[in-house]
């Protein structure tokens, strides 16, 4: 934008250098120099109100002939964000100098025809405008000739001298380039995207509060630049659209009965050839949900590709029932452990703000069934929803635990309520109820417990005994899974270490710690 900011940018300072102003004499100037976008000649008062922010007002010769009257004209252009207020010379007082300083606001005197001055004003603004027409047209044939979306946003950052450039979709970035943002940039917005559509981008550019740039023109730039914008990203959508067909119906056709092991991958070889699929070689599958029953929204979709090409271009995601799907070419365990990195810091924060969580297949050296892979990226995912959005699991870290994923949460806590009402009624619950799914995590091993939760280990006992007697079935091996799952239904959240350490190291030696080493009442 190197022309717009010497032709197109027109300031008190220029003109009254070497401008249609260059003949007025400054009362007072501002300390910065304001921008000048348009000129109103003011015969009344009311009028002001009606002016734009960066206006040079010009009193004509019948509003300046009395003193209150410019005084009044400045309050009014002040609080409109007038560039500069101009009169005719002799038609002021001293006292609306005096004003003009203490409100920040330019004020200049003329000695010729106010009405002229204005004319030659609004023909040098006419000029300036033209020149941005022409500059927003090349611009518009520029950015038209990119069709990928990260070479549009390159193009326009250029165009706007490197700032910033994102296309956002509710508060997530999807796609940038440009100098990185900071607190102290003024951010123009402009809508991708009509207000009803599905799919409702917003185009952002980050500019530095410099004054270098021209704001209207940074706006206009970016409105000539939607279109081309909006191409490439349906554009990219509907290429990734065609390359997740056969991921699609992979996805579909785990419902099959055949659909595992070899029969499989015999049955469906010319679909699997299509996705690119190659026997023996290893792959990730990655699972998007919400971690909910209800479906996602559809503009998600389009969304998450974006997103997902943060990750990798190669892979294209499908979305399918309940879901987003994409399988992952992983070499080795280290190809594994990575891609789940990326996801995690990459795209974790984006999806806690969309409400989404994403699972991950496990990797294996002897590549399994596709049918298999699938299905560990679904259980992870799932199991991922009950953690929270933004949550990225894999399979690998889950294994069995996966089974608890699946419990009906509300039908334990009703299970305990009618099975052990002196527990659930007991004053000291918590206490217990975290005391069991400690014993219990730690395979029954007092010592470990006691350690977990930094307790003394007479302490733990007395807390497990005072289960017992609340009727808690701790001594019977086939209860103990029901306990131990009723347990972590029921256990509440565990304090901050940071913040418990202190009065956990004193609990071990207190007074307290006595009386329940004798079966004394707990308090939580």
């Amino acid at each position: 934008m190197r022309r717009s900011k010497n032709e197109t940018r027109l300031d008190v300072a220029g003109l009254l250098a070497h401008g249609s102003l260059r003949g007025s004499t400054p009362l007072y100037l501002t300390p910065s120099s304001g921008l000048i976008e348009s000129v109103v000649l003011v015969s009344q008062l009311e009028a002001i109100r009606q002016v734009r922010p960066n206006t040079v007002v010009v009193l004509s010769s019948e509003m300046g002939s009395g003193g209150w009257l410019v005084s009044a004209a400045l309050r009014q252009a002040w609080e409109r964000r007038a560039s500069a207020v101009v009169v005719a010379d002799g038609a002021y007082a001293s006292a609306a100098v005096g004003l003009a300083e203490r409100l920040g606001i330019t004020l200049l005197a003329t000695d010729g025809d106010p009405a002229a001055l204005a004319l030659a004003l609004a023909a040098e603004i006419g000029a300036a405008l033209s020149v941005v027409d022409a500059e927003l047209a090349r611009v518009a044939r520029t950015v038209a000739k990119d069709t990928t979306l990260g070479d549009v946003l390159k193009t326009i950052s250029k165009e706007l001298d490197g700032v910033g450039v994102s296309l956002e979709y509710d508060g997530v970035v999807l796609a940038s380039t440009g100098m990185p943002p900071r607190e102290a940039d003024e951010v123009i917005t402009v809508e991708v995207g009509e207000a009803n559509s599905a799919v409702h981008f917003t185009l952002l550019a980050r500019v530095p509060t410099s004054g270098v740039h021209n704001l209207r023109l940074v706006r206009s730039i970016l409105e000539v630049a939607t279109p081309a914008v909006k191409a490439a990203w349906l554009l990219e959508d509907l290429q990734s659209t065609a390359r997740a067909v056969p991921t699609a119906a992979i996805a579909g056709l785990d419902q099959d009965p055949d659909a595992s092991g070899a029969e499989f991958e015999i049955k469906h070889r010319h679909l699997l050839n299509q996705l690119g699929w190659r026997e023996g070689e290893s792959y990730v599958a990655v699972c998007f949900g919400s971690g909910q029953v209800q479906d996602h929204r559809p503009e998600l979709t389009a969304v998450l590709r974006l997103l997902w090409r943060k990750v990798t271009v190669r892979s294209p995601l499908a979305e399918v029932h309940g879901g987003w799907l994409t399988l992952v070419p992983a070499g080795d365990q280290d190809a594994s452990t990575q891609l789940e990195t990326r996801l995690r810091t990459r795209l974790g924060p984006a999806l806690a703000e969309l409400g989404l969580v994403a699972g991950l297949s496990r990797w294996r050296e002897e590549a399994p069934a596709l049918a298999l892979i699938v299905r560990e990226a679904r259980l992870a995912a799932e199991s991922a929803g009950s953690t929270g959005p933004g949550t990225v699991l894999g399979f690998a870290n889950l294994g069995v635990a996966a089974a608890t994923t699946f419990v009906d949460v509300d039908a334990v806590a009703l299970v305990a309520e009618l099975t052990l009402p002196r527990l659930m009624t007991s004053p000291d619950r918590d206490v217990i109820i975290t005391a069991l799914a400690a014993f219990l995590d730690h395979r029954s091993s007092v010592s470990l417990a006691a350690k977990s939760l930094d307790l003394h280990r007479n302490t733990l006992q007395a807390r497990l005994n005072r289960a017992r007697e609340l009727g808690v079935p701790l001594d019977i091996p086939s209860a103990l899974l029901s306990v131990h799952l009723i347990a972590k239904v029921l256990r509440p959240p565990m304090p901050d270490k940071t913040t418990s350490e202190a009065p956990s190291k004193t609990r071990k030696d207190s007074p307290e710690d006595a009386g329940h080493e004798h079966g004394a009442r707990l308090h939580p």
